[in-house]
């Protein structure tokens, strides 16, 4: 009963974020629906993956895939998640949460050939 008390807690503490469709400005007025297009600032840490002292074969394999610089997410969650602590992240869809379980995951196992090393339970809607 106690687990069930500490779950509800975790539940009221994350945000629930609501998916929206941004409009893009048009090109000519810079406006968005006839309203001036608001500017934004969009910070991008400047560490990068190699940072995380991750495995060389995974360091390959996200530049192959053309991935430069970890998102805000990542930065937050796989050191943490490399050194084995348990991670609760939450962030818009398309953020990176998935790599931050895989890369993570595959930075801590030892492959054996023939045996299951992961089981990997997610949440879908």
């Amino acid at each position: 009963m106690g687990e069930t008390r500490e779950n509800d807690a975790y539940e009221e503490e994350l945000l629930d974020y609501e998916e929206e469709e941004e409009k893009a400005p048009d090109s000519a007025t810079g406006k968005v629906n006839g309203e001036a297009a608001k500017k934004g600032y969009v910070g991008i840490h400047s560490s990068g993956f190699r940072d995380f002292l991750l495995k060389p074969e995974l360091l390959r394999a996200i530049v192959d895939s053309g991935f430069e610089h970890p998102s805000e997410v990542q930065h937050e969650c796989i050191p943490q998640a490399i050194l084995g602590m348990d991670v609760i992240c939450q962030a818009k869809s398309g953020m990176g949460k998935t790599a931050v379980f895989v890369l993570s995951t595959l930075q801590q196992i030892d492959p054996t050939p023939g045996q299951v090393v992961a089981l990997v339970l997610c949440h879908t809607r």
